[in-house]
């Protein structure tokens, strides 16, 4: 009796995690040994054993489960209002000539503008505490969702827009029905970017304010010179940003046949 095959899709990522595991295991060996042996330094670098054991030593603490509670409530507090604030604003100013005109400029320039220069301004406005770092964290974020919505409502084929007016569309039906739908795919994408400028935002919020969370964790430990115990909090934040990537990226795929429609 023959077993089914699997699908091609299934193995070709198998093949990519294969691959992507057998790099990490070559970059972490060549560290060790640079670290072992060629490094001299008077600083001690960490290695893959020095971290594991820092590790397992601050979640026997438990600093490392109340520092991530910190910085995950940063996260979600920016990122969840940011993604729903752009994509409603984003739609409105694609979908209207008279917003984008009068706005467009506007977010362009404030998303051009050294994010790091407002960030004072911000932590004397709403101070050092959640609000403070969640606003940072949304202001990334909606303004990266907002570009990414709006250039997903403009990319959408006139045909589309002049068939929806034929049959008698609504403006608004016509926002959800056939714009919104054609720029899901962007508005994804526009997601996983936001997600990294979210990171780096609750971290360079905490080590701006250095009161708690991941982010101070890093700055402290680092100030101690003990890297191994800096690099832990800094690990959890890659793995977070590397786990919601693929869920977003597998979610772009779905709607990727939007951009092929009419084609």
């Amino acid at each position: 009796m023959m077993t089914p095959s699997r699908p091609a899709w299934t193995e070709s990522r198998q093949r990519r995690g294969i691959v992507v595991l057998a790099a990490l295991v070559v970059l972490v060996g060549l560290w060790h040994v640079f670290v072992a042996f060629i490094y001299g330094g008077a600083i001690p670098l960490p290695t893959l054993p020095s971290t594991v054991g820092a590790f397992l030593e601050m979640v026997q603490d438990g600093e490392l489960q109340a520092a991530a509670w910190e910085s995950f409530q940063v996260l979600i507090l920016g990122t969840i209002p940011g993604v729903v604030i752009g994509v409603a604003l984003g739609l409105a100013i694609g979908a209207f000539r008279p917003l984008d005109t009068m706005l467009s400029p506007y977010v362009f320039a404030f998303y051009s503008t050294p994010f790091p220069a407002l960030i004072p301004i911000f932590i004397l406005i709403l101070g050092f505490g959640l609000v403070g770092k969640g606003t940072i964290v949304f202001t990334l974020v909606l303004t990266t969702v907002l570009l990414q919505t709006i250039a997903g409502v403009k990319s959408v084929d006139p045909r589309f827009i002049e068939a929806a007016r034929a049959f008698g569309s609504s403006r608004a039906r016509m926002l959800f029905e056939v714009q919104l739908p054609a720029a899901l795919a962007f508005i994804v994408a526009g997601i996983r970017l936001a997600i990294g400028r979210a990171l780096v935002g609750v971290v360079v919020a905490e080590i701006d304010t250095a009161l708690s969370g991941l982010g101070a964790l890093i700055f402290g430990y680092s100030g101690r010179l003990d890297l191994s115990k800096a690099l832990v909090p800094a690990l959890l934040f890659a793995g977070t940003g590397i786990v919601l990537a693929v869920a977003l990226r597998s979610a772009e795929r779905r709607f990727e046949r939007w951009r092929q429609v009419g084609a």
